[in-house]
């Protein structure tokens, strides 16, 4: 093997992305690449991949590649991919050169770390985008490694120029008032998309209002949320601490914030997902304090929130010492980094089942199937499984022979997909997402059915049982991966199919939805605090670490 090409598959040279244009219907992407003087080997073409680790969903393409000048040290290459010839699928799909000797190929990465570069695809007028008939477009965007991909998806709201435009004004006013803004020392609270308010977010800024954490922090806390949400009115009391999604005003916070206190990356600050904002690396460089979402454990996220990554945090709030090792051993974080608190929503859990006959059915999400049409998602295994299962008549005789009722809750990412979901049982009901607060459903569930969701941490806090239905487990780790045995970790029953699960099932409403010796047994292992005092832990641990 060739030197230069053995250097390209241990990833020490890599190439430069110069521009990705869009013209009508065609992309013109043109490349700078190390010149090859290695006789026998050379550059063979662009390849497009799509961006997954299903194996099951692995598709690319390869397109010529001009040439467009050469030197001894850099050779220049065009390459012209014509959008109606090739089929795409949400979301990502990266591009990189191909090098070969005839008898073996190699991949070289391709980037563009300037900010000038990343900031050019950010302007009001230039769109530099295709438009489907179908409401998809595709458009060159700069991912967090600094390359050039496309992203195909539908068009949203937060992709109009008027937005960039909220951003041009946002930042002249933050430069004008920055002095005032900075001694303010500004956190900015959030959830999920910046839509909600029911989880870890919203319960750990209710204890500051509630508390004068401000007085106590030296701060100015405030909420961030769309206008549009179910949640608001949860919020009114405390208006004056509110910043409505997407604002001039939220846009000028965001800028000038001290820190960031959130269940999901410092993305969701902003919009998640829309076509180029120059302001973004700027917010990424925020500090970030990481309530979570769901405790660590039945997924791996080290690759995203890990130390060094896009999803980096500077505290990662945990549960137990069982947790604060998982996170120790793989995100790269100092232990100060990582404190013991307890979630700040578990403050406020309790169990109120009583003489409850309500079941909860929460299924997590599929990363392969995230933004996938409606036609995609009915295709899918997921959506057959638990088509299936609500639809299934010994499911629906054995509610009717206990006097129970499931809630069915899908999860936001497919919230889209809800009315794909047709019931036959008036024992059997579909939630939207936001029309109950989640907390209030586990508390008044008697159990949880799910496969691989946190949630089902919270429902073993309050001593539920859990079953889990893991159809997809070969899929599910291959793409996400576990730091637990799923075999023999868990704390509940897991089912591969629906005869198992309503195997399962009758035996856990049989025992009085009571938790097992072992599962009894397993529960201080996995919480250390089982009291109200999470939230206030978690602002002690701000203060030491970040105020």
């Amino acid at each position: 093997m060739s030197d230069f090409l053995k250097q390209v598959e241990e990833d020490q040279v890599e190439g430069k992305v110069l521009y990705a244009k869009v013209r009508k219907n065609k992309l013109f992407y043109r490349i700078c690449v190390p010149t090859i003087m290695d006789e026998g080997v050379s550059y063979s073409g662009l390849k497009l991949s799509y961006d997954t680790k299903r194996e099951a969903d692995f598709e690319e393409y390869i397109f010529d590649i001009r040439l467009v000048r050469k030197n001894s040290k850099r050779t220049i290459y065009e390459s012209v991919i014509q959008f109606d010839e090739i089929s795409l699928k949400p979301l990502n799909w990266v591009f990189t050169v191909t090098v070969t000797d005839g008898a073996r190929e190699a991949a070289m990465q391709l980037y563009n770390r300037s900010y000038l570069n990343y900031a050019k695809y950010c302007s009001i007028f230039f769109d530099n985008s295709y438009c489907y008939g179908n409401g998809m477009f595709v458009y060159p965007y700069v991912n967090g490694a600094r390359k050039i991909v496309l992203q195909y998806r539908m068009r949203g709201e937060y992709d109009d120029y008027r937005i960039k435009l909220k951003e041009r004004l946002a930042a002249l006013r933050f430069c004008a008032t920055f002095p005032y803004l900075k001694s303010k020392r500004i956190c900015l609270v959030y959830e999920k998309y910046s839509q909600m308010a029911q989880d870890n977010g919203y319960y750990f800024f209710k204890y500051c209002m509630d508390n004068s954490m401000e007085k106590v922090m030296g701060c100015k806390i405030f909420y961030v949320i769309t206008k549009n949400s179910p949640d608001r009115d949860k919020l009114i009391s405390y208006q004056k601490n509110v910043l409505d999604f997407m604002t001039i005003r939220h846009i000028t916070y965001a800028l000038a914030a001290k820190l960031l206190i959130s269940t999901d990356a410092k993305a969701h600050v902003y919009p998640w997902r829309r076509k180029g904002s120059a302001l973004v690396p700027f917010i990424k460089k925020k500090k970030l304090v990481f309530l979570q979402h769901g405790v660590t454990a039945m997924k791996k996220v080290d690759f995203f929130y890990g130390k060094g990554k896009s999803g980096q945090c500077d505290l990662f709030i945990v549960t137990s010492d069982f947790e604060k090792k998982i996170v120790f051993n793989n995100f790269g974080y100092s232990e100060h980094q990582i404190p013991v608190t307890g979630f700040a929503r578990w403050d406020v859990l309790r169990d109120k089942s009583g003489r409850s006959n309500k079941i909860l059915i929460m299924p997590t999400w599929r990363s392969w199937l995230e933004d996938c049409t409606e036609e995609q998602f009915k295709e899918s295994n997921y959506y057959r499984n638990y088509y299936d299962l609500l639809n299934n008549e010994s499911f629906h005789d054995l509610l009717k022979r206990y006097d129970l009722e499931a809630d069915f809750y899908l999860h936001t990412k497919f919230r889209n997909y809800i009315g794909e979901f047709s019931i036959e049982s008036d024992r059997v009901k579909i939630l939207e997402f936001g029309e109950i607060p989640l907390n209030e459903l586990m508390m008044k569930s008697r159990m949880l059915v799910t496969d691989y969701s946190s949630t089902a941490w919270d429902m073993f806090y309050q001593r539920k049982p859990v079953l889990f239905y893991q159809f997809d487990l070969q899929d599910y780790l291959q793409v996400h991966g576990s730091y637990i045995n799923m075999e023999c970790d868990l704390f509940g029953s897991t089912a591969k199919n629906t005869e198992e699960l309503l195997k399962h099932l009758e035996q856990c409403i049989k025992s009085g939805f009571s938790l097992s010796e072992q599962q009894k047994e397993q529960y201080n292992y996995y919480f250390k605090y089982v009291d109200d005092k999470n939230s206030q832990r978690i602002c002690e641990a701000i203060m030491k670490e970040l105020l």
